[in-house]
């Protein structure tokens, strides 16, 4: 019989592969940059899918209590990038939303991606750098499922905590100037066939002995300060 773990953590992939067909869906609306992206969202109707044309977005977005896709058109063509020299997120998601980001480049906010509350995200194809606290930062029960992205030359890479579960796969946690995965106070994660290499500090760090509840087929080296710790969260992760 399966873990309650397991069973919860198997959801969240299954909900990355449902809403992660190979062919883009219909678009509900196609916004470009020099739109009101935060007015469309705020009146958009549950199971819009939002495309987004090529372009750069200068202010981050919040997202609460949707149902929603944002779709972009390529994490190369795409652009969130905070001019502003502002503390805010990029993309923010909270409460009970269940919201699905694909095909982004997400650059120089806070958080590059933060997911609080009750919510459920899927990141699939996105690349966040250069954001001066934590590519993605998942708190509260959130939940949230990473793959085939690129999260790297960030203070942090991954940050889970207070409850939080993270399921990585297939994505690339590089040079971040702290843990390139950071797993704190009874947060948990899935990682499969991931990368986490040349982080500053640890590869994969556990507050708790429990954090790391999956851990396959990845290759963690070359981080500066020791690919794991503690030295048990190697035996977590064979």
């Amino acid at each position: 019989m399966l873990h309650s773990r397991s069973r919860k953590a198997l959801g969240i992939f299954a909900l990355s592969l449902a809403v992660y067909g190979t062919a883009q869906p219909p678009c509900t609306m196609t916004v470009s940059p020099w739109q009101s992206l935060q007015s469309v969202l705020e009146s958009a109707p549950p199971g819009a899918v939002i495309c987004l044309t090529a372009g750069v977005w200068l202010q981050g977005i919040a997202i609460k209590d949707k149902i929603l896709t944002l779709w972009g058109a390529g994490r190369d063509q795409t652009f969130f990038l905070n001019t502003s020299g502002a503390l805010v997120d990029g993309i923010s998601v909270s409460g009970q939303s269940i919201v699905t980001i694909r095909g982004l480049g997400i650059s120089n906010f806070r958080d590059g991606i933060v997911a609080n509350g009750y919510s459920r995200v899927a990141v699939h194809d996105a690349q966040i750098s250069a954001n001066t606290r934590y590519g993605l930062h998942a708190l509260g029960v959130s939940e949230v499922t990473l793959e085939n992205s690129l999260i790297s030359y960030n203070r942090g890479g991954i940050l889970a905590e207070d409850s939080a579960h993270v399921a990585a796969q297939s994505s690339q946690v590089l040079n971040n100037q702290e843990d390139g995965i950071w797993l704190d106070f009874a947060s948990w994660a899935w990682l499969i066939d991931n990368t986490i290499a040349h982080n500053k500090r640890y590869g994969i760090h556990l507050y708790s002995l429990e954090g790391l509840f999956v851990c396959r087929r990845n290759t963690v080296i070359n981080n500066k300060a020791g690919d794991f710790h503690p030295e048990i969260a190697a035996q977590k992760c064979q």
